[in-house]
């Protein structure tokens, strides 16, 4: 029979997330256009006042900008740090030439090259204090921490007097700004609106996380401890026809094999395979059970048929092992056939089975009745190929007591009774006890 097509897939999780991360991408990009949109419109505004500036501002900004990285440096020759003197030296070259630079830009305020000029040679005037002037810094030996503090005085007080030679600029600057306020409504605006969508959007994606995602995983998760534990009826409900649908498909399919396989297995293990019989061991589990303490059936006594098929080797010899099979399992039916349906019968090997037969609900036992069916059933003749025979059995009977101590000793009773019966003739059934 052909294998039943899965039905198709009504949803697909690649496809929804994939559109909410295109949709997330379309909102961080909308927010950084409008960002960008606001921010260059700024820039449009400034570059005029910007363009008129940044000869005198920028001039004395990367003049801020080359002393300060030369500053650490000073402090490190001056804590004897391994340093590239030559590297420094050249440095207090590059930056006399900023300030010459700087002093040289044409600005408004007239008194901007003497502040320079000025800022210069106090800052000439530290590094030579500190040793750190020119040729000096070659010459420099030992440790001189302790003139570390005048140094960075002596630098900070340069980067005051430079900070006011800017003052000027800034202010132009401030001057040639347009007026935002309306701009940054705007900006604020829509970063908002923006925001407010990410938050629905998460929280709606996070519901759909846990719904779609994390709760199909979590239930196949408890799925597989379930199978591990030995639950193989355990199955996945199957919310959605998507990817984690069809695993949990999957898995439900899997779970049945298990389940077919385990159960077929545990048949083998307690029934014969040839007459399909319960097998030794299922009989010894089932005496045992109605041995425990909290058993149901301790207070209805069971009692117990040992059965051998006499002169079965003769059979044997006769028609072969075919033939004694094919006896054995014409046998079984009988046997299955003359009990009542809460009894049990079993092949313990060989020609040889047990019948564990449940008191009557008055308590009297049904062994007795049990066996004369089970000799009635003989009476027509087993038929194997073409070939009529009849056969006879031995049985031996065990009634369990109060006074019967386990199942081994209930075993012991009834297969003594059997041997009882063989030794006085065969064909009949002999009671324990009597």
């Amino acid at each position: 029979m052909a294998k039943a097509s899965a039905p198709p897939r009504s949803y697909s999780l690649q496809r929804e997330w994939s559109g909410a991360f295109t949709l997330m991408l379309l909102a961080l990009f909308l927010g950084a256009a409008v960002t960008v949109v606001g921010v260059r419109f700024v820039v449009n505004e400034m570059e005029a006042a910007n363009g008129r500036l940044q000869a005198e501002y920028g001039s004395v900004a990367d003049l801020e900008a080359a002393l300060e990285a030369h500053e650490q440096l000073g402090h490190q020759l001056l804590a004897a740090a391994p340093v590239n003197r030559e590297a420094f030296f050249r440095e207090q070259q590059d930056i006399e030439e900023l300030y010459r630079a700087a002093a040289a830009v044409k600005a408004v305020d007239e008194g901007r090259s003497e502040a320079l000029s000025a800022a210069r040679q106090d800052w000439q005037a530290g590094l030579e204090k500190a040793g750190l002037w020119g040729d000096q810094v070659l010459n420099l030996t030992g440790n001189n921490v302790a003139d570390a503090p005048a140094f960075a005085a002596a630098s900070a007080s340069v980067r005051t007097q430079l900070a006011a030679v800017q003052q000027a600029s800034l202010q132009a600057l401030n001057r040639g700004l347009v007026d935002t306020r309306e701009l940054q409504g705007f900006l604020v605006i829509g970063r908002f609106g923006l925001f407010v969508v990410a938050i629905v959007a998460t929280l709606y994606f996070r519901r759909r996380m846990v719904k779609d995602l994390m709760r199909p995983v979590n239930s196949l998760r408890r799925g597989v401890l379930k199978l591990q534990s030995g639950d193989y009826g355990h199955r996945l409900d199957v919310a959605r026809r998507d990817e984690l649908g069809e695993v949990a498909v999957a898995f439900n399919g899997m779970a049945a094999a298990l389940q077919n396989s385990h159960k077929a297995l545990t048949y083998r293990a307690t029934h014969d395979d040839l007459t399909g019989l319960a097998n030794r061991a299922a009989l010894a589990e089932r005496l045992l059970a109605s041995f425990e303490p909290d058993s149901n059936r301790r207070t209805r006594h069971e009692g117990l048929l040992f059965i051998d098929i006499d002169d079965f080797k003769d059979v044997n010899d006769s028609l072969g092992h075919e033939g004694g099979d094919a006896l054995l399992a014409q046998l079984a039916e009988r046997l299955r056939a003359s009990v009542r349906s809460h009894d049990l019968v079993a092949r313990l090997g060989g020609d040889e089975f047990a019948v564990v037969v449940l008191d009557n609900d008055d308590g009297t036992p049904a062994t007795g009745p049990v066996a004369e069916r089970i000799y009635e059933a003989l009476s027509e003749p087993f038929m194997i190929g073409d070939r009529s025979l009849r056969g006879s059995l031995s049985m031996g009977v065990a009634q369990r007591t109060a006074d019967t101590a386990d199942v081994t000793e209930l075993l012991r009773q009834a297969d003594s009774a059997m041997y009882r019966a063989k030794h006085g003739g065969k064909a009949r059934y002999e009671v324990h006890g009597r």
